[in-house]
């Protein structure tokens, strides 16, 4: 026990880094790697599947789902990342 500042407390022991389970480590895994696919379809296809549409709304509903997607991943992980304390 150590005396600081009129408390005492005892010694915290170090244990090393929080070690994460491997299905947690899987799950943030697919998410990060899932944001570049997003990302490179948010390019291809308006440019190929969707080439026929004339609407104005074809390409901008895919992207804004595609951005909302990317935003509530990086939100998940950043969420997980938090709790590993």
């Amino acid at each position: 026990m150590r005396r600081r500042y009129g408390h005492i407390y005892p010694k915290r022991r170090y244990s090393g880094p929080v070690q994460r389970s491997d299905k947690r480590k899987s799950w943030t895994l697919w998410l990060l790697v899932s944001v570049p696919v997003i990302m490179v379809a948010m390019f291809v296809v308006p440019y190929t599947l969707l080439r026929e549409v004339d609407a104005w709304y074809g390409s901008l509903l895919f992207w804004t789902v595609g951005t909302a997607a990317v935003i509530a991943i990086n939100v998940a992980v950043a969420l997980s990342w938090e709790n590993e304390r």
